[in-house]
């Protein structure tokens, strides 16, 4: 079962209160998952939002007929860290594909019709949710355009 304790520090739900966190909790199912296993592909249509419980999930680019490789990974998350919120936003597809990046990882998957509902019948939860996510994504941008820079940059050196 997932905990009130556990939903209050998921970057996503961190400014819901404890009767809003319990409106949530009634969606969570949890999910295992063993090294490699894919969570979810590009291209799928986005039935749940994620957050990772234990473990580490990789977020791949994979180019059509091919497996995702260790230098496609855009995105390593841990711990209370969500995925997946094209589920959320049109036009609902999956980008980036999702993969087990540890022995084992143990993830929350929260379906979307049940969160795009519990937004209609409580808008301040929307609201707050919506909030965090933009800021999540915001920071995710911004820590993949570090990151390429930073190979852009490695990349101009290495060829001096």
């Amino acid at each position: 079962m997932v905990t009130l304790d556990f939903l209050e520090n998921v970057e996503l739900f961190e400014e819901l209160n404890d009767n809003q966190l319990t409106e949530v909790q009634k969606y969570c199912q949890i999910a295992e998952y063993s090294r490699g296993d894919k969570i979810f592909g590009t291209g799928e249509e986005p039935r749940y939002l994620w957050v990772v419980m234990e473990g580490q999930v990789t977020l791949q680019w994979e180019l059509p007929g091919r497996s995702a490789l260790p230098e496609t990974t855009i995105s390593r998350l841990s711990e209370t860290m969500t995925f997946g919120w094209s589920s959320l936003v049109p036009p609902h597809k999956y980008r980036l594909s999702a993969y087990c990046a540890t022995r084992t990882c143990k993830v929350i998957k929260i379906k979307r019709d049940a969160l795009a509902n519990l937004f209609e019948q409580d808008a301040e939860i929307g609201y707050k949710v919506m909030i965090k996510l933009l800021s999540v994504v915001g920071s995710r941008f911004l820590n993949l355009q570090d990151e390429v820079a930073k190979r852009r940059g490695s990349d101009i050196i290495n060829q001096w």
